[in-house]
């Protein structure tokens, strides 16, 4: 009787682990999900710095700005974390990139690759 507890409890926990390899445990964050309808925007900055072209994208749960902006600019992204913060704040209204709220609409710069 204890074998077939153990044989059981084996299949149960090889059955989770195929599980989680195949869909995954945390929820699907695709691409979908960022709204690309909205058209881009150059924005004018204050200092003599060029523009920063940006796009407005209602956020998903699940979205930080660096997910969208990276979605946003199809892969990585060639400037610095710092850079990304510093122009998320200045298309905002210097907004905390951490204080984003799920069903809002904000502006997220896009980088040409050089």
């Amino acid at each position: 009787m204890k074998r077939l507890f153990i044989c059981i409890a084996l299949i149960l926990v090889i059955a989770g682990i195929v599980s989680d390899l195949r869909t995954g445990s945390l929820p699907n964050q695709s691409v979908k999900q960022i709204n690309q309808s909205a058209p881009t925007k150059k924005v004018e900055t204050p200092d003599d710095s060029p523009s920063l072209v940006s796009q407005e994208v209602i956020v998903e749960p699940g979205h930080t700005v660096l997910s969208v902006v990276e979605h946003l600019n199809e892969g990585p992204i060639p400037v610095s974390i710092a850079q990304i913060i510093e122009d998320f704040k200045s298309l905002n209204q210097s907004l905390e990139p951490d204080m984003i709220q799920t069903g809002e609409t904000y502006l997220f710069p896009i980088y040409k690759k050089e």
